[in-house]
Protein backbone atom coordinates (compact mmCIF):
# COMPACT_ATOMS: atom_id res chain seq x y z
CA UNK A 1 0.00 0.00 0.00
CA UNK A 2 0.89 3.56 -0.43
CA UNK A 3 0.60 5.87 2.45
CA UNK A 4 -0.95 9.30 1.32
CA UNK A 5 1.23 12.11 2.65
CA UNK A 6 -1.41 13.37 4.94
CA UNK A 7 -2.22 9.71 6.74
CA UNK A 8 1.79 9.48 6.99
CA UNK A 9 1.67 10.67 10.97
CA UNK A 10 -1.39 8.45 11.97
CA UNK A 11 0.10 5.25 10.44
CA UNK A 12 3.55 5.74 12.49
CA UNK A 13 1.76 6.98 15.47
CA UNK A 14 0.07 3.10 15.46
CA UNK A 15 1.48 1.03 12.59
CA UNK A 16 -1.64 -1.32 11.33
CA UNK A 17 -0.79 -4.73 12.11
CA UNK A 18 -1.33 -6.53 9.07
CA UNK A 19 2.11 -4.50 7.89
CA UNK A 20 5.07 -5.87 8.62
CA UNK A 21 7.58 -4.54 5.89
CA UNK A 22 7.85 -0.42 4.97
CA UNK A 23 9.66 1.31 2.28
CA UNK A 24 10.94 4.82 3.08
CA UNK A 25 12.11 6.49 -0.04
CA UNK A 26 12.75 10.23 -1.57
CA UNK A 27 15.33 13.02 -1.59
CA UNK A 28 15.15 13.73 2.58
CA UNK A 29 17.50 11.93 4.25
CA UNK A 30 17.12 12.89 7.62
CA UNK A 31 13.44 12.17 7.09
CA UNK A 32 14.24 9.24 6.21
CA UNK A 33 16.21 8.08 9.18
CA UNK A 34 13.75 9.71 11.59
CA UNK A 35 10.76 8.13 10.10
CA UNK A 36 12.94 4.84 10.24
CA UNK A 37 13.99 4.75 13.36
CA UNK A 38 10.33 5.69 14.42
CA UNK A 39 9.25 2.73 13.49
CA UNK A 40 11.85 0.93 14.30
CA UNK A 41 10.69 1.79 17.93
CA UNK A 42 7.36 0.29 17.46
CA UNK A 43 9.25 -3.45 17.08
CA UNK A 44 12.10 -3.14 19.67
CA UNK A 45 12.67 -1.20 22.52
CA UNK A 46 16.55 -2.00 22.07
CA UNK A 47 17.81 -1.16 19.25
CA UNK A 48 21.30 -2.52 19.78
CA UNK A 49 19.98 -5.47 20.66
CA UNK A 50 21.68 -8.44 18.48
CA UNK A 51 19.46 -10.67 18.89
CA UNK A 52 16.45 -9.55 18.08
CA UNK A 53 17.67 -6.71 15.56
CA UNK A 54 19.42 -7.06 12.04
CA UNK A 55 21.20 -4.35 10.34
CA UNK A 56 21.74 -4.74 6.42
CA UNK A 57 23.67 -2.61 4.26
CA UNK A 58 22.95 -2.24 0.58
CA UNK A 59 25.83 -3.64 -1.11
CA UNK A 60 25.42 -6.72 1.25
CA UNK A 61 21.62 -7.17 -0.12
CA UNK A 62 22.84 -7.30 -3.50
CA UNK A 63 25.47 -9.31 -3.43
CA UNK A 64 23.28 -12.06 -1.14
CA UNK A 65 19.78 -11.76 -2.20
CA UNK A 66 18.76 -14.14 0.38
CA UNK A 67 19.67 -11.89 3.45
CA UNK A 68 16.59 -10.38 3.85
CA UNK A 69 14.70 -13.22 3.96
CA UNK A 70 16.86 -15.30 5.83
CA UNK A 71 17.08 -12.61 8.82
CA UNK A 72 13.38 -12.61 8.73
CA UNK A 73 13.29 -15.98 9.60
CA UNK A 74 15.49 -16.19 11.85
CA UNK A 75 14.56 -16.51 15.64
CA UNK A 76 14.01 -13.40 17.82
CA UNK A 77 16.22 -14.46 20.93
CA UNK A 78 15.03 -11.66 23.05
CA UNK A 79 11.97 -9.87 21.38
CA UNK A 80 8.73 -10.96 19.97
CA UNK A 81 9.68 -9.66 16.28
CA UNK A 82 12.58 -9.46 14.88
CA UNK A 83 13.51 -6.11 13.78
CA UNK A 84 15.36 -6.62 9.93
CA UNK A 85 16.84 -2.99 8.76
CA UNK A 86 17.94 -2.43 5.36
CA UNK A 87 19.67 0.84 4.18
CA UNK A 88 20.81 1.46 0.85
CA UNK A 89 20.31 2.14 -2.82
CA UNK A 90 16.99 0.62 -4.33
CA UNK A 91 18.38 -1.03 -6.69
CA UNK A 92 20.90 -3.16 -4.39
CA UNK A 93 17.60 -4.33 -2.55
CA UNK A 94 14.61 -4.95 -4.89
CA UNK A 95 16.09 -8.82 -5.38
CA UNK A 96 16.00 -9.40 -2.04
CA UNK A 97 13.10 -7.84 -1.38
CA UNK A 98 11.07 -9.69 -3.78
CA UNK A 99 12.73 -12.78 -2.41
CA UNK A 100 11.88 -12.26 1.18
CA UNK A 101 8.12 -11.45 0.30
CA UNK A 102 8.12 -15.01 -1.62
CA UNK A 103 8.62 -16.46 2.01
CA UNK A 104 6.81 -16.59 5.10
CA UNK A 105 8.03 -14.04 6.84
CA UNK A 106 5.06 -12.62 9.35
CA UNK A 107 7.47 -13.38 12.21
CA UNK A 108 9.17 -10.61 11.60
CA UNK A 109 8.98 -6.92 10.31
CA UNK A 110 11.19 -5.16 7.82
CA UNK A 111 12.39 -1.35 7.37
CA UNK A 112 13.68 -0.55 3.64
CA UNK A 113 15.40 3.14 4.00
CA UNK A 114 16.20 3.66 0.11
CA UNK A 115 17.44 7.06 -0.18
CA UNK A 116 17.60 7.36 -3.84
CA UNK A 117 14.43 5.74 -4.90
CA UNK A 118 12.11 7.84 -6.70
CA UNK A 119 8.18 6.91 -6.53
CA UNK A 120 8.62 5.49 -10.21
CA UNK A 121 11.31 2.79 -8.68
CA UNK A 122 10.22 -0.55 -9.36
CA UNK A 123 11.09 -0.98 -5.38
CA UNK A 124 8.86 1.57 -4.92
CA UNK A 125 5.98 0.08 -6.88
CA UNK A 126 6.82 -3.35 -5.01
CA UNK A 127 5.74 -2.26 -1.74
CA UNK A 128 3.16 -0.53 -2.55
CA UNK A 129 1.17 -3.62 -4.60
CA UNK A 130 2.52 -6.09 -2.04
CA UNK A 131 -0.26 -7.15 0.36
CA UNK A 132 1.03 -6.68 4.21
CA UNK A 133 3.70 -4.16 3.10
CA UNK A 134 4.20 -0.12 2.73
CA UNK A 135 5.54 2.54 1.20
CA UNK A 136 6.37 6.00 2.65
CA UNK A 137 7.98 8.98 0.56
CA UNK A 138 9.94 11.16 2.03
CA UNK A 139 10.57 14.85 0.28
CA UNK A 140 12.12 17.17 2.02
CA UNK A 141 10.08 19.86 3.70
CA UNK A 142 8.81 23.67 2.46
CA UNK A 143 8.63 26.35 4.57
CA UNK A 144 4.73 25.20 5.34
CA UNK A 145 6.53 22.21 6.13
CA UNK A 146 8.85 23.69 8.99
CA UNK A 147 6.31 25.91 10.16
CA UNK A 148 4.34 22.97 11.34
CA UNK A 149 6.93 21.06 13.06
CA UNK A 150 7.66 24.76 14.60
CA UNK A 151 4.17 25.25 15.44
CA UNK A 152 4.25 21.40 16.84
CA UNK A 153 7.03 21.74 19.31
CA UNK A 154 5.89 25.19 20.67
CA UNK A 155 2.51 24.31 21.18
CA UNK A 156 3.63 21.20 23.09
CA UNK A 157 5.97 23.09 25.59
CA UNK A 158 3.91 26.46 25.33
CA UNK A 159 6.37 28.61 23.91
CA UNK A 160 5.23 31.99 22.99
CA UNK A 161 6.65 33.74 19.39
CA UNK A 162 5.36 36.23 17.13
CA UNK A 163 5.26 35.70 13.29
CA UNK A 164 8.36 37.85 12.92
CA UNK A 165 10.21 35.26 14.64
CA UNK A 166 9.04 32.51 13.55
CA UNK A 167 9.78 33.45 9.77
CA UNK A 168 13.06 33.96 11.04
CA UNK A 169 13.39 30.32 12.35
CA UNK A 170 11.99 28.95 9.42
CA UNK A 171 14.00 31.19 6.83
CA UNK A 172 17.46 29.79 9.20
CA UNK A 173 16.55 25.91 9.17
CA UNK A 174 17.42 23.51 6.01
CA UNK A 175 15.16 21.77 4.12
CA UNK A 176 16.65 18.00 5.65
CA UNK A 177 13.68 17.23 8.39
CA UNK A 178 15.33 15.60 11.16
CA UNK A 179 18.24 18.19 11.28
CA UNK A 180 15.48 21.26 11.60
CA UNK A 181 13.94 19.44 14.35
CA UNK A 182 17.00 19.04 15.88
CA UNK A 183 17.26 22.75 15.46
CA UNK A 184 13.57 23.54 16.97
CA UNK A 185 13.87 21.19 19.69
CA UNK A 186 17.04 23.08 20.93
CA UNK A 187 15.15 26.71 21.00
CA UNK A 188 12.54 25.04 22.53
CA UNK A 189 15.11 23.82 25.26
CA UNK A 190 17.00 27.25 25.50
CA UNK A 191 13.23 29.13 26.21
CA UNK A 192 11.90 26.61 28.80
CA UNK A 193 8.19 25.35 29.12
CA UNK A 194 5.53 28.17 29.24
CA UNK A 195 8.71 30.98 28.05
CA UNK A 196 8.71 33.82 25.23
CA UNK A 197 11.05 32.89 22.10
CA UNK A 198 12.72 36.13 20.66
CA UNK A 199 14.11 37.29 17.52
CA UNK A 200 16.92 37.95 19.15
CA UNK A 201 16.91 34.70 20.53
CA UNK A 202 16.94 32.47 17.27
CA UNK A 203 19.34 34.95 15.36
CA UNK A 204 22.13 33.77 18.00
CA UNK A 205 20.97 30.42 18.46
CA UNK A 206 20.66 30.09 14.93
CA UNK A 207 23.26 32.35 14.27
CA UNK A 208 25.17 33.11 10.51
CA UNK A 209 28.58 33.09 12.42
CA UNK A 210 28.33 29.13 13.63
CA UNK A 211 26.65 28.24 10.34
CA UNK A 212 29.45 30.14 8.10
CA UNK A 213 31.80 27.90 10.36
CA UNK A 214 30.49 24.72 9.57
CA UNK A 215 29.94 25.80 5.77
CA UNK A 216 33.69 26.40 5.80
CA UNK A 217 34.35 23.21 7.36
CA UNK A 218 32.29 21.20 4.92
CA UNK A 219 33.85 23.13 1.75
CA UNK A 220 37.36 22.31 2.58
CA UNK A 221 36.11 18.15 3.21
CA UNK A 222 34.32 18.82 0.17
CA UNK A 223 37.53 20.26 -1.89
CA UNK A 224 39.63 17.47 -0.31
CA UNK A 225 42.10 20.18 1.31
CA UNK A 226 43.33 18.37 4.59
CA UNK A 227 45.47 21.29 5.87
CA UNK A 228 42.52 23.46 5.38
CA UNK A 229 40.05 21.13 7.34
CA UNK A 230 42.30 20.80 10.01
CA UNK A 231 42.84 24.41 11.01
CA UNK A 232 38.59 24.91 9.88
CA UNK A 233 38.36 22.13 12.95
CA UNK A 234 40.95 23.46 15.53
CA UNK A 235 39.11 26.91 15.35
CA UNK A 236 35.73 25.27 15.71
CA UNK A 237 36.88 23.20 18.66
CA UNK A 238 38.70 26.15 19.95
CA UNK A 239 35.44 28.52 19.67
CA UNK A 240 33.07 25.44 21.91
CA UNK A 241 30.89 24.71 18.60
CA UNK A 242 29.02 21.63 19.26
CA UNK A 243 30.71 18.89 17.20
CA UNK A 244 27.15 17.26 16.54
CA UNK A 245 25.65 20.65 14.64
CA UNK A 246 29.32 20.23 12.93
CA UNK A 247 28.42 16.84 11.64
CA UNK A 248 24.73 18.15 10.54
CA UNK A 249 25.84 21.21 9.15
CA UNK A 250 28.49 19.43 6.84
CA UNK A 251 25.70 17.01 6.15
CA UNK A 252 23.24 19.41 5.10
CA UNK A 253 26.06 20.65 2.84
CA UNK A 254 26.62 17.19 1.56
CA UNK A 255 23.49 16.02 0.86
CA UNK A 256 23.35 19.50 -1.81
CA UNK A 257 25.91 18.23 -3.46
CA UNK A 258 24.20 14.79 -3.87
CA UNK A 259 20.94 16.49 -4.83
CA UNK A 260 22.57 18.68 -7.67
CA UNK A 261 24.52 15.52 -8.76
CA UNK A 262 21.53 13.12 -9.10
CA UNK A 263 19.34 15.96 -10.74
CA UNK A 264 22.34 16.99 -13.29
CA UNK A 265 22.35 12.91 -13.81
CA UNK A 266 19.30 13.75 -15.14
CA UNK A 267 20.08 15.86 -17.62
CA UNK A 268 19.53 19.33 -15.96
CA UNK A 269 22.57 21.62 -16.25
CA UNK A 270 24.57 22.02 -13.35
CA UNK A 271 24.02 25.27 -12.25
CA UNK A 272 20.07 25.31 -13.02
CA UNK A 273 20.62 22.52 -10.55
CA UNK A 274 22.42 24.39 -7.90
CA UNK A 275 20.18 27.56 -8.24
CA UNK A 276 16.90 25.06 -7.73
CA UNK A 277 18.34 24.10 -4.16
CA UNK A 278 16.33 25.28 -1.70
CA UNK A 279 17.60 26.79 0.66
CA UNK A 280 19.04 28.72 -1.78
CA UNK A 281 22.79 29.06 -2.14
CA UNK A 282 24.78 32.27 -2.12
CA UNK A 283 25.84 32.81 -4.96
CA UNK A 284 29.38 33.24 -4.15
CA UNK A 285 29.48 29.33 -3.82
CA UNK A 286 27.43 28.34 -6.51
CA UNK A 287 30.37 28.19 -8.35
CA UNK A 288 32.69 26.19 -5.56
CA UNK A 289 29.98 23.92 -6.16
CA UNK A 290 30.13 23.09 -9.90
CA UNK A 291 34.00 22.74 -9.48
CA UNK A 292 33.92 20.36 -6.42
CA UNK A 293 30.71 18.05 -7.84
CA UNK A 294 33.59 17.52 -10.54
CA UNK A 295 35.85 15.89 -8.54
CA UNK A 296 32.87 13.80 -6.58
CA UNK A 297 30.68 10.90 -7.75
CA UNK A 298 27.16 10.59 -6.64
CA UNK A 299 28.40 6.99 -4.45
CA UNK A 300 30.63 9.00 -3.01
CA UNK A 301 28.51 12.19 -1.95
CA UNK A 302 25.75 8.78 -0.98
CA UNK A 303 28.88 7.21 1.12
CA UNK A 304 30.32 10.62 2.73
CA UNK A 305 26.43 11.59 3.86
CA UNK A 306 25.55 8.23 5.73
CA UNK A 307 29.78 8.56 7.15
CA UNK A 308 28.68 12.10 8.75
CA UNK A 309 25.33 10.18 9.99
CA UNK A 310 26.81 7.31 11.49
CA UNK A 311 29.68 9.45 13.43
CA UNK A 312 26.42 11.28 14.88
CA UNK A 313 24.99 8.14 16.13
CA UNK A 314 28.28 7.12 17.36
CA UNK A 315 28.62 10.05 19.47
CA UNK A 316 25.28 9.76 20.81
CA UNK A 317 25.93 6.68 21.75
CA UNK A 318 28.75 7.66 24.03
CA UNK A 319 32.31 5.56 24.08
CA UNK A 320 34.60 8.27 22.17
CA UNK A 321 35.67 11.67 22.07
CA UNK A 322 32.83 13.86 20.38
CA UNK A 323 35.80 16.03 18.63
CA UNK A 324 37.66 13.02 17.70
CA UNK A 325 34.39 11.18 16.15
CA UNK A 326 33.39 13.94 14.42
CA UNK A 327 36.90 15.02 13.29
CA UNK A 328 37.90 11.39 12.09
CA UNK A 329 34.35 11.17 9.75
CA UNK A 330 35.51 14.80 8.08
CA UNK A 331 39.08 13.76 7.39
CA UNK A 332 38.42 9.98 5.86
CA UNK A 333 35.72 11.91 3.56
CA UNK A 334 38.75 14.76 3.15
CA UNK A 335 40.80 12.26 1.97
CA UNK A 336 38.91 10.38 0.04
CA UNK A 337 38.38 13.51 -2.52
CA UNK A 338 42.09 13.96 -1.92
CA UNK A 339 42.99 10.98 -3.59
CA UNK A 340 40.34 11.17 -6.13
CA UNK A 341 41.88 14.46 -7.00
CA UNK A 342 45.61 13.00 -8.10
Amino acid sequence: MKVPPRQIASFLSAIPKDINAVLLHGNDLGLISERARQIALHISSDLDDVFSVTRIDGDRAAADPSIISDSAQAIAMTADRRLVWVKGKGSEMLTACKNAFAQNIEAAFIIIEASDTTTRHALVKLFETTQHAASIGCYADNAADLGAVLREITSRDNITLDQDTASLVVQRLGSDRAASRQEIEKLALLTGPGGTLTYDDVAMALGDSSLLATTDIAIAAADGRVDTLQRRLEKAWSESQNPIMVLRGCQSYFRQLLIVARTAAGGVPMAQAIKSLRPPVHFRLQDRMVSQLGGWSTKGLFDAVNRLQDAELAIKSGGSDDMTQAGQALLGICLRRKVARR
